[in-house]
């Protein structure tokens, strides 16, 4: 879509420019008609260039955006083998902290029934 909007300027800037040369050229109409024809080539030239450049910079985006998805491709596979890899390294831990956490809360209830008994309870625990 820029390149068509940079097209669609460059030739309605060369249209102006060629017509307000017409219109305030003090020339005679040979040289007028001589001028034009050199502008005509100038024109085509300089549109055949545009054109190349186009096609090369389409050609460029789409070589980019190809290696862009194969590169992404690749990096997820690459981080699914990580995070399977990882699956595999944490689980032996995995159930030894599952067991320290059921510890760790069975000691908390025990404080808490230790806790919430009456005083003279405590007493006697203590003694």
């Amino acid at each position: 879509m820029k390149i068509k909007s940079l097209f669609i300027g460059f030739v309605t800037g060369s249209i102006l420019t060629g017509a307000a040369t017409l219109l305030t050229a003090p020339s005679s109409g040979k040289e007028t008609r001589d001028r034009i024809k050199k502008n005509k080539e100038e024109i085509a030239l300089t549109l055949l260039e545009l054109k190349e450049k186009a096609a090369a910079v389409k050609e460029d985006a789409s070589t980019a955006t190809q290696a862009g998805k194969e590169t992404l491709k690749t990096f997820i596979a690459d981080l699914k083998i990580l995070l399977d890899n990882w699956k595999e390294d944490i689980e032996p831990n995995k159930e030894e902290l599952t067991k320290s956490i059921k510890e760790i809360e069975s000691s908390i209830q025990e404080l808490e029934a230790i806790a919430s008994a009456p005083e003279d309870d405590k007493k006697q625990s203590a003694e």
